[in-house]
């Protein structure tokens, strides 16, 4: 079995969700100034380091509400098995003075997009139900339409039979009344604009976005915390006499040196593929294969099902992160994918997959996995831990 990749964030049930807590990113960071302004008037050196503690407070909020309310909850843990399509590695900065670059960058997830099975990248969603999406009524009106756009749609597939993992690309009922966008996921390259499409045509592709979580928020958020740490130090030792204001200026250049040296530290702490299961820490995606015969990896993807708010006019749901993921053995022809053909059994393999997980994940194993006997280090038989199921006896040594 695979291994569980790291999680550095949390999600929040819809009703739970605040947007960027700007308001409260301006009133620390404005009180911060006003308070080391005041400071200042008497002491230089407690005075910026009050200003720079509360513009770290200001940062401390951003990077919690990134990691703890940015994702919204759309109902536990899914799986999708499809092809690799499109790649977004994390983005690194190389100069420490850019503050807002090395902040935004400091998101060193490793992103990808999945074509989900049984789909072609030409197939996408109709005009007519991303006009409605957000309405009770647009999945329905989905499979209605399902057999009338074959230029779109893959309708020799039957909607019943896709409408389980269709559902999991489309917004979500739950959140509605949040007002929030849906931009889904399109085919176009990051880098590339969208080609002009015909009044059937957008730009939302039954692709599934998914993102293995690299430290980068998180290792900045302890950052500031300790910056904080230090710049409320250096603003109190100022008042010890003789050494204090030199103590202070001491303690105030090294938070800022931290920084400069942290924060470009951070945005090279980044995930990637993984290297067990044969991927060897890379992919082959549909989109840089080399011509039609060229190999694409096919994948089973497991994680969290989620939909992340801050995406830049292309919100989504997610597979955020990703838990675990496994390389099927035999890739796919560009080709065959740019014609919706697709291996067989991959159906048949998601299930297997699914419950093999559904029981290692499952109450009864984990409440297994704490009994005593199932938590020796070394052998039953050599630490002791014991259940009632006897064992037997080791046999005896051979003595040449």
């Amino acid at each position: 079995m695979p291994n569980w990749f790291p999680s550095w964030t949390k999600c929040v049930a819809p009703a739970d969700y605040r947007g960027i807590p700007v308001a409260a990113m301006v009133t620390l960071g404005s009180v911060g100034v006003a308070m080391g302004a005041a400071i200042m008037l008497v002491a230089i050196a407690p005075g910026v380091a009050i200003i720079m503690a509360g513009l770290c407070l200001a940062g401390i909020a951003l990077c919690t509400w990134w990691l703890n309310v940015r994702l919204i909850c759309l109902g536990g843990d899914r799986s999708v098995i499809g092809a690799i399509y499109h790649l977004e590695p994390p983005v690194q900065v190389s100069n420490p003075f850019n503050f807002k670059a090395n902040f935004e960058n400091a998101d060193t997830d490793y992103s990808f997009n999945l074509l989900l099975w049984q789909f072609a990248p030409k197939h996408c969603i109709p005009q007519t139900i991303v006009d409605i999406q957000w309405t009770p009524g647009a999945f329905a009106q989905l499979d209605t339409e399902w057999t009338t756009l074959p230029d779109i749609l893959p309708s020799t597939v039957p909607f019943s039979q896709v409408s389980e993992e269709v559902n999991l690309i489309l917004p979500q009922q739950s959140m509605a009344s949040l007002g929030l966008g849906f931009g889904g996921q399109n085919i176009e390259s990051a880098d590339q604009p969208a080609l002009p499409l015909p009044a059937q045509y957008t730009n939302q592709h039954f692709l599934m976005h998914c993102e293995i979580e690299g430290p980068g928020m998180h290792d900045l958020l302890i950052l500031l915390e300790a910056m904080l740490a230090v710049f409320i130090a250096a603003a109190f030792v100022w008042a010890i006499p003789v050494v204090g204001p030199i103590l202070s200026w001491i303690l105030s250049a090294l938070a800022l040196l931290a920084f400069l040296i942290g924060s470009p530290a951070i945005t090279h702490s980044d995930a990637s593929p993984p290297t067990t299961g044969g991927w060897g820490g890379s992919f082959n995606p549909y989109e840089t294969a080399a011509d039609p015969n060229g190999l694409v990896d096919l994948a089973y993807v497991y994680g969290r099902w989620v939909y992340d708010s801050f995406h830049n006019n292309a919100e989504s749901n997610e597979i955020h992160p990703v838990h675990y993921m496994i390389r099927l053995k035999k890739p796919a022809k560009q080709g065959d994918l740019s014609n919706g053909i697709w291996p067989p059994d991959l159906g048949e393999i998601q299930q297997k997959y699914d419950a093999q997980f559904g029981v290692i994940n499952s109450p009864t194993t984990i409440e297994i996995q704490k009994q005593p006997q199932n938590q020796w280090q070394l052998h039953p038989l050599l630490d002791g831990c014991l259940s009632a199921t006897p064992y037997p006896d080791p046999p005896a040594p051979i003595i040449v």
